[in-house]
């Protein structure tokens, strides 16, 4: 017999099992989320780092974060068609969550677009030459910003899940190996 594990919203997005319980997911599906959000964020901030990077290897870190977004996505499809379908009847918290994560996904497009479109590097590597830069360079500096702004509101809106999960899968193991205490965990 298997037990029903409280998982956040985040991890199961909703989803419903036989007779209307919590859908249970294995053992492995909070590291698997977790891991790709770790993956993004080191991704982000490496591409954030254009003077330490220089621009081909920037270029090819949005590539690559282009590929790690899409994982992402398909990682959540269940909490998006699900929050979709029940955004007239969700929480103020939900309802917040899912258009702040619209606005994101249309930002990091625009930013992954506009960059492709001012390819110093990538796209010349592979024949294509990029239009003239002018307006894509405007739209790739201010969808930044604004990526970054709601990257911050993503976070916070997330942070317990991203708290609680850093501690099972980093503090715990770290602690455990190192000889530290074994858990916080309340009887």
């Amino acid at each position: 017999m298997q037990t029903v594990v409280n998982r956040p919203a985040h991890t199961n997005g909703g989803e419903r099992g036989a007779g209307g319980k919590p859908a249970r997911r294995g053992p492995g599906h909070a590291l698997r989320l977790f891991a790709v959000d770790a993956a993004l964020v080191v991704a982000f901030v490496a591409i954030m780092s254009v003077p330490l990077t220089g621009v081909p290897v920037h270029e090819w870190l949005g590539i690559a974060l282009a590929v790690g977004l899409t994982t992402h996505l398909v990682q959540h499809t269940t909490w998006i068609v699900t929050t979709t379908r029940r955004l007239r009847t969700a929480s103020f918290r939900n309802r917040l969550n899912y258009l702040m994560l619209l606005a994101l996904f249309v930002g990091f497009v625009s930013i992954i677009a506009s960059g492709l479109l001012i390819s110093e590097a990538a796209l010349p590597f592979l024949g294509i030459q990029p239009p003239e830069k002018g307006f894509w360079l405007w739209l790739h500096l201010v969808s930044v910003g604004w990526v970054l702004w709601l990257t911050a509101l993503h976070i916070a809106l997330n942070w317990k899940w991203l708290v609680t999960t850093g501690d099972r899968f980093i503090r715990r193991p770290l602690a455990t190996i190192l000889g530290g205490p074994r858990s916080s965990r309340r009887p």
